[in-house]
């Protein structure tokens, strides 16, 4: 199908190879380009596409292309898009979004119809992204140490958090596939202080969703692996690892549990009547409307003198009691959420208990005093509860990302009921959403007035379940013709992309869809 150098004149040899170098350092580039520079990573997809231009043999290129049909599918999603512009209203949105999606066509036509890679080449490519997405958590540590962050998630300074985390997730198995696949090495060392590396910088930045990802594909990788060892005949090995896949699932739900109990305990049984009424200072407490809602335990409404709360407050912190904390929430509710998580009241005693760490956290926007520290996953766990609680109290949303995903899924449905066969077109899906919050005055404020934020929901907006049906093909038959599917690397890969789909528009800018289009492909065919 590929024509060797050793067959071609001199010249054509030496053209050859130049192009071979280029199309490898391309390769490198947009490695390098995902984790750290959307402006490396266009630029080397442009050298790409022009290089195979250059290149010329179109005519080789091109029957090859139609002969894999893998490629050929996952080009089809991509026109598919195309297609929807026919019936689009919206064409400068429509273009802009096949512009971020132009990865989907380019890297499987290109990759699709270039010689594959040399064992040296892969790993060059594979290192150079592995270098990358180091370089990025890096500078993240930096940023965590040398700046005062709002939010954690600013750590991730060139593409968005979620992104990295799936950039992440994808090389911490690669290099575990590597420590053990080769026999014991100073390298297999350094390469498991780097799994060690990455594990942490995702525990920083409270990477929730990929974390529960990557315990789901090691939980079915144990699975698999026990169903293997059975068929082998290997009885008692099968045997122990399912009961390690048994332990992990009741151990990960124990956990939950045991969390839910320890943030979330009954509240403190209160005898209205025994309460004190006035604070050390003779002020009344507020206590009036006692509500249920509680931190630690503690009832938020409980013991507020609003005479002396914003007084004292005031004068320990440069934040004004009416204005908003770093994360842009009133901080009066901050304040009164942070003191009830220690047991104090809201009062000028509370108040002046308050340590200079607890009042940086508060300004911060940190709500309990368990999570003084931005960097916890385990605050990243109670912000879940804590949403979802909200939710089922009728509380409002804005703000609140596990919630809002259940506004903008909800709204993607009846979208989607609306237009069934083949959606609202390419162009038209933000459209949609903004006319369907502006007709329905949506509680949600206008910054918060998202997409589907579930890629699988944000096709069959924009195609209908006719669309959602060809990308499914398009996700499943590529691995499953090739037999790659099968294959350690590639399965969890695949994984990491399905998965991520669910709670992400993973697509839906051109970091995500260079990362998903540019491994696909590289796995796939090179």
């Amino acid at each position: 199908m590929f024509s060797t150098t050793e067959s071609l004149a001199p010249d054509a040899s030496l053209r050859s190879q130049i192009h071979r170098y280029i199309f490898i350092a391309a390769l490198i580039g947009v490695c390098v380009g995902m984790p750290l520079s959307n402006g490396i990573n266009s630029i080397c997809q442009a050298v790409l596409a022009f290089n195979w231009l250059v290149e010329g043999n179109y005519i080789s290129k091109l029957k090859s292309f139609v002969r894999n049909k893998p490629a050929v599918v996952l080009c089809s999603f991509y026109v598919m898009h195309l297609l929807g512009l026919i019936y689009t209203s919206n064409f400068a949105y429509g273009f802009e979004d096949l512009n971020k999606k132009l990865p989907l066509f380019l890297f499987p036509f290109v990759l699709a119809t270039t010689a594959p890679l040399l064992d040296k080449e892969k790993k060059a490519v594979i290192l150079s992204f592995l270098i990358a997405v180091t370089l990025s958590t890096l500078n993240g540590g930096y940023m965590l140490i040398t700046h005062q962050l709002v939010d954690i998630h600013d750590i991730s300074e060139f593409i968005a958090p979620v992104r990295l985390a799936m950039m992440i997730a994808l090389s911490i198995f690669l290099l575990g596939y590597y420590i053990v696949s080769n026999r014991f090495s100073l390298l297999a060392v350094a390469a498991i202080l780097w799994v060690g590396w990455f594990l942490f910088f995702l525990v920083i930045m409270q990477s929730l969703t990929v974390v529960i990802m990557m315990i789901v594909i090691c939980l079915i990788l144990l699975l698999y692996r026990a169903f293997k060892a059975i068929r082998e005949k290997k009885y008692l090995f099968g045997a122990s690892v399912i009961l390690l896949f048994v332990l992990g699932i009741l151990g990960s739900t124990g956990y939950m549990v045991h969390f839910y109990h320890s943030y979330f305990p009954e509240g403190d049984k209160v005898n209205f009547a025994q309460l004190d009424k006035k604070t050390v200072n003779g002020n009344p407490y507020g206590q009036d409307n006692w509500g249920d809602i509680t931190e630690n335990g503690h009832y938020d409404v409980q013991y507020i003198s609003w005479k002396e709360l914003p007084r004292e407050w005031n004068k320990r912190s440069k934040i004004h009691f009416d204005s908003v904390d770093l994360k842009g929430n009133a901080i009066r509710s901050t304040v009164i959420r942070y003191m009830t998580s220690l047991g104090l009241r809201k009062d000028s005693v509370g108040v002046w208990s308050l340590t200079e760490k607890d009042i940086n956290a508060i300004q911060l926007g940190i709500p309990n005093y368990r999570f003084n520290s931005l960097s916890s996953m385990s605050y990243r766990l109670f912000q879940v509860f804590w949403d979802i609680k909200e939710y089922q109290r009728g509380a409002d949303i804005n703000g609140h990302s596990v919630t809002m995903r259940f506004e903008y899924w909800r709204v993607a449905l009846i979208l989607i009921n609306r237009h069934p066969i083949i959606g609202v077109g390419t162009g038209d899906v933000r459209k949609a959403f903004d006319d369907y919050y502006d007709s329905t005055h949506s509680p949600l404020k206008p910054q918060w007035r998202l997409r589907a934020h579930d890629q699988y929901l944000e096709i069959a907006v924009g195609f209908g379940l006719t669309g959602l049906a060809w990308f499914i093909i398009s996700l499943f038959y590529p691995g499953m013709k090739t037999k790659k599917m099968y294959t350690f690397i590639y399965f969890v890969f695949w994984m990491i992309v399905m998965l991520s789909m669910l709670t992400e528009d993973t697509l839906e800018t051109e970091a995500g869809s260079t990362f998903y289009a540019f491994f696909n492909s590289f796995f796939l065919f090179l």
